[in-house]
């Protein structure tokens, strides 16, 4: 069974180590603090699964997000857009570049139920 390869990109480590205690044990964990890393990890590890913070410094998960969408080396990677600010024009641009989208607070066994949806795996 192949190895499900989940990338983390969020700029503040407790968050991220949250995330990495929640999906460990069913996914090899990547991370990356901003937009520009989170671009390097995935070209260079190819996850099948990103979980992309929109609010960060260096590069956003927006402007990161729209760069891999229209990267055809890494077009084909699901992303799941986390954000804190219900800000509908953001959701706007992300909309068409993200597969996913969840806002927060938002609960660890919805966002482990997403990551699991967008990895091709039963609910």
């Amino acid at each position: 069974m192949p190895v499900i390869k989940v990338l983390i990109v969020d700029d503040i480590e407790g968050v991220r180590r949250m995330l990495t205690y929640a999906l460990e044990d069913d996914y090899a964990i990547l991370q990356a603090t901003n937009g520009l890393e989170a671009i390097e990890v995935a070209t260079r590890d190819q996850p099948d699964v990103i979980l992309m913070d929109l609010d960060m410094p260096v590069m956003d998960g927006v402007e990161a997000t729209r760069r891999i969408k229209a990267d055809p080396r890494l077009a084909h990677i699901k992303v799941l857009a986390v954000s804190g600010q219900n800000n509908s024009e953001k959701a706007r641009l992300i909309v068409d570049s993200c597969d996913a989208f969840i806002e927060k607070p938002y609960a660890i066994p919805d966002l482990v139920l997403a990551v699991r949806r967008l990895a091709g795996e039963p609910a």
